[in-house]
């Protein structure tokens, strides 16, 4: 009982073993070569979807700048045909000839003949 076996297991170096060998390292190889390309590809992928979501996020600050801007404009043109509106009118009433009269009448003190004119004194009382 007292002696220990000692088991001498010799590896049989065929060619089997041998082309096992060779394809495992083949194997390995390829494996690591698979992790770096993907890993390159998910390295190259994530700077493209950062630049392309930048380039998106400022392209909406744009548009936003843009259409706040397009709302001040057409606000400005409303603004812009409703004076235009009031000068066609003006126009129209200074083309009449009884409105000029008014006018002269009223701001300048004229009058037609026969016509005897009544102003007011615009006293300020304090």
């Amino acid at each position: 009982m007292g002696v220990a076996r000692t088991t001498d297991v010799r590896h049989i170096r065929s060619e089997y073993v041998q082309s096992q060998e060779v394809y495992e390292k083949f194997k390995k190889k390829r494996r690591k070569g698979l992790m770096r390309r993907l890993v390159a590809f998910g390295i190259v992928l994530t700077v493209i979807v950062g630049f392309l979501t930048s380039i998106i996020s400022s392209k909406s600050d744009q548009i936003d700048s843009k259409l706040t801007q397009k709302e001040h404009l057409e606000k400005k043109l409303r603004a812009s045909q409703e004076d235009e509106k009031a000068l066609k009118h003006n126009i129209r009433l200074l083309h009449d000839k009884d409105y000029i009269g008014d006018i002269a009448r009223r701001d300048f003190l004229l009058s037609k003949k026969g016509e005897i004119i009544f102003s007011k004194l615009d006293i300020d009382s304090h």
